[in-house]
């Protein structure tokens, strides 16, 4: 049966799967879906994807949705994007995109950072509030035209990301503040590219996109698009921002009491600052409700490692639900019985900042099965996120809210809490960046303040209160994680 009533629609260009959530006026859930897309390993360090498949994927999963939900497609009246930060994609003259995009966790580009932050460490910091690693977009394009000159010569547009779907959608080239930001070529006092920073990376002011706000209306959908996905011609199409901007607008962090902890492949915490400026081990963004900007520390490896070490004792036919996995570790105590894991399956950001970094266990005795082994890397993503908790600016914080596809673990969520000593909540939407992306959506095509719509639709769902006991002993335990992460370090420093 149809449902009546104008509808928004969201789409998330995520790390392996495009994800897309329909909501009504009133901001509740009609219906979402996802399509997964490859990922391709060239060689060591190297991480691509294929633009293309976001668009195909895109389409896949909208199809998919309308027909599961019984939403006329008539009734919906706006989209909103979001997506991963810094994948650079390169247009030629004719919009045809040149090679791969580099995704944020690829290391190829570290001699670039190197040569950055030797010759222009101070001033990029200054520029752009950000320090310098391979997750940038300017290190990537470094790479590009150091060893594949001749692609880089055909080079006539930069975009950023989702900006490629804003794109394919609208045929309009535009990015957003936090998009923009997310390359390392953006004046953020100013708002706006910095000519010396992209002279820096050979490419000329014509080549980037302009910015728009994220609910500004970059254009209505083509009729290829349309037809592609089953929508209106001319559906209004926000500009969109960032995932952790979504995040954000999804969980209703507007301002500096809300904090958000995330739970996705990778980990992260992230407060709200009325103003910005730069902060060691961060990542800062414009937020999308100006004039704040919001702070990020990360971890590489977050829902990977529970999913990795779920792989290791499921059979593909039958992976284990995270119920399953919350049954699993509850059998084990608080602490593990002494068994830490490190989770730097993937190098790892804050607060290391070594993309040589390697993780593992640490304490393996007998005594030890499946319940310690899946609990010991509930812990010690805990464990990072807490390193994470300590790089950014927690002051004025009065409420920790949680997002992410681990989230939809009740005992994670109580894991952390236990560890931080502090509350979390959980909201209504634990998908909170394609939820965010609907509201976005809202936002643009009614026309209504961004701060309006998510005041009167952002729900809580369940308040998760420390165990102060089991605090104790987590002391304890992150204190041995943090001298065990001190040896893995000087292990892996890099020579």
């Amino acid at each position: 049966m149809n449902l009546k009533g104008p509808c928004y629609l969201g789409i998330d260009v995520g790390t392996g799967s495009v994800k897309v959530m329909l909501i009504d006026g009133q901001g509740i859930s009609r219906g979402s879906a996802s399509s997964e897309y490859p990922t391709s390993y060239p060689a060591s360090g190297y991480v691509e994807q294929n633009p293309e498949d976001w668009y195909r994927g895109t389409a896949d999963a909208v199809r998919s949705l309308l027909g599961e939900s019984g939403v006329d497609p008539s009734s919906i009246e706006g989209i909103g994007l979001c997506g991963t930060a810094h994948a650079p994609i390169l247009l030629d003259a004719r919009g045809r995109v040149l090679r791969p995009a580099i995704l944020w966790s690829d290391q190829r580009s570290h001699r670039e950072v190197g040569e950055l932050k030797a010759e222009a460490e101070k001033v990029i910091h200054d520029l752009t509030w950000n320090g310098i690693n391979c997750t940038w977009t300017l290190p990537q394009l470094l790479w590009v035209r150091r060893h594949e000159p001749e692609t880089y010569g055909k080079t006539r547009h930069l975009l950023i990301s989702k900006d490629y779907l804003v794109y394919r959608l609208t045929g309009r080239m535009a990015t957003d503040f936090s998009s923009a930001a997310s390359s390392l070529m953006f004046d953020a006092a100013a708002g706006k590219w910095d000519d010396r920073l992209a002279e820096r990376a050979g490419l000329g002011m014509d080549t980037l996109p302009e910015i728009l706000a994220p609910a500004d209306v970059a254009g209505g959908l083509t009729v290829e698009a349309a037809r592609d996905l089953g929508l209106r011609p001319r559906t209004r199409v926000a500009a969109g921002f960032l995932d952790s901007a979504a995040e954000l607008v999804g969980l209703g962090a507007l301002d500096e009491s809300v904090g958000v902890i995330r739970l996705g492949n990778a980990g992260g915490v992230m407060t709200v600052k009325k103003k910005g400026q730069y902060r060691k081990n961060c990542l800062a963004y414009p937020h999308p409700v100006a004039p704040n900007w919001y702070y990020q520390a990360g971890t590489n490896a977050c829902t990977t490692s529970l999913m990795w070490v779920r792989n290791l004792f499921s059979r593909d036919e039958r992976k284990f639900s995270y119920g399953r996995i919350d049954a699993l570790s509850r059998l084990a105590p608080p602490g593990s019985d002494g068994l830490l894991f490190h989770p730097y399956l993937l190098g790892e950001r804050a607060p290391h900042w070594n993309p040589g970094l390697r993780g593992g266990f640490n304490g393996l005795t007998p005594v030890h099965g499946k319940a310690h082994l899946f609990r010991a890397v509930q812990e010690g993503v805990a464990f990072s996120l807490r390193d994470c908790l300590a790089e950014v600016d927690w002051n004025g914080v009065s409420e920790a809210r949680i997002c992410g596809g681990g989230a939809k673990s009740g005992f994670w969520s109580e894991v952390i809490a236990d560890v931080f000593g502090l509350p979390v909540v959980r909201m209504q939407y634990d998908d909170a960046s394609a939820y965010g992306a609907s509201l976005l959506a809202a936002a643009a095509a009614m026309g209504e303040g961004l701060q309006d719509i998510v005041r009167t639709r952002v729900r809580r769902k369940r308040r998760i209160d420390p165990d102060m006991m089991k605090h104790g002993i987590y002391e304890k335990s992150y204190a041995r994680y943090r001298r065990a992460a001190e040896c893995l370090v000087d292990f892996y420093r890099p020579e």
